[in-house]
């Protein structure tokens, strides 16, 4: 249930507006350059006004919504509006339903408020949903690391043995002669230790760091899909929606490549059964938070695909590694692709339901030098 709060009486947003402020226009120009979403409804129940701050969290022009009842917008938000009349009322963690969107949580406050001579009820909603985004990508980040760090020192624990046991097994074959039974099991040790030696190199993940260069994320992209071109399911589509005007981005482009072409492999085989669409989108972000970090501009790289999505049950640790959804995954795609997203300050985030899973890539845009 929504949470409630009642606060003290609004009676200073009763008092009738002065007419030198309502002739000017004061009063709308003043709502219509909040940030905050605002939404007046009459006496009559019916809204009234929405200011463009509003319009943009809805999706929906206002045109549309004037003198319908307030209930269209915020189904079950209150039992009776009334309760609003003497006393502001505060709602948390409402879920605002956005066309064509995910569904957004905000903060929503009634109170009753006086427009131009006309008493009613002012909505005012504050999206909370960027902060849960932050605090849910900072734990993720947590326990990734936690998990990461687990796994590179059991590797390197690993991999010492290895070592000793592939060393082993050169000098014992060296002491056979050619035709003899045991060099045929000596092979097979010395296959299977060479294997497991570069799984866990992948666990560790890159060896080196490329210097990084400025490079277009649209031609990386195009490169990427080149190499999988090879491989696609013919069943599945690939739709390219870029913006062309996100500048150059400072980056480690081999390692990058891989990143994406992890993305991308995935997005492929989860449509391999069924087929169905791979859309990857390109977009600007202003001021976005990344961890404890706020940013000017952030690119957005989207991968969304028509796959039979992510199970419940693992999708809380994707970016670990050694899981996977996949019969035949090995568990170290994700987490390297998340791994080589942090070396460039940025981040992955997953959203997954049958029918369409959303992997979207976050990067920090920094101004480029003259």
């Amino acid at each position: 249930m929504n949470k409630v709060n009642k606060g003290s009486s609004f009676s200073k947003s009763m008092l009738p507006l002065p007419d030198v402020l309502k002739a000017s226009g004061f009063y709308q120009e003043l709502l219509e350059g909040l940030m905050t979403s605002v939404v007046w409804v009459a006496e009559d129940e019916t809204i009234q006004y929405m200011n463009a701050a509003a319009a943009e969290l809805f999706q929906l022009s206002p045109n549309r919504l004037y003198h319908q009842n307030w209930t269209v917008l915020f189904p079950q938000l209150v039992e009776d509006i009334q309760q609003a009349s003497e006393k502001k009322i505060t709602i948390h963690e409402y879920i605002v339903n956005v066309v064509g969107m995910d569904k957004i949580r905000v903060s929503c406050t009634i109170s009753p408020y006086e427009m131009l001579g006309r008493s009613g009820w002012l909505f005012e909603l504050y999206n909370t949903e960027r902060h849960h985004r932050i605090v849910e990508e900072d734990e993720r980040w947590h326990q990734y690391e936690a998990g990461n760090l687990l796994v590179k020192t059991l590797a390197h624990e690993v991999k010492n043995p290895l070592a000793g046991i592939l060393g082993a097994t050169q000098l014992l074959q060296k002491r056979h002669q050619p035709g003899d039974k045991d060099l045929v099991f000596l092979e097979v040790i010395a296959k299977e230790v060479q294997r497991l030696t570069q799984l866990v190199d992948r666990m560790l993940g890159p060896k080196h760091t490329h210097q990084k260069e400025w490079h277009n994320i649209h031609e990386l992209i195009r490169y990427v899909l080149k190499i999988v071109g090879g491989e696609k399911p013919s069943n599945v589509f690939i739709k390219q929606d870029y913006d062309p005007s996100i500048p150059d981005i400072l980056l480690d482009f081999d390692a990058m490549v891989q990143a994406i072409l992890n993305l991308v492999k995935n997005a492929m085989q989860a449509m391999e059964k069924h087929g169905g669409l791979l859309t990857i989108k390109t977009r600007v972000e202003h001021k976005f938070t990344l961890g404890t970090q706020t940013y000017p501009l952030v690119a957005v790289i989207s991968f969304m695909d028509e796959g039979e999505g992510i199970p419940e049950a693992v999708f809380d640790s994707i970016f670990y590694p050694m899981v996977s959804s996949k019969k035949e995954g090995t568990g170290l795609g994700l987490p390297v692709s998340q791994n080589v997203l942090r070396k460039h300050d940025g981040l992955i985030v997953a959203e997954s339901q049958p029918g369409k899973t959303v992997f979207n890539v976050y990067l920090p845009l920094e101004q480029r030098e003259n």
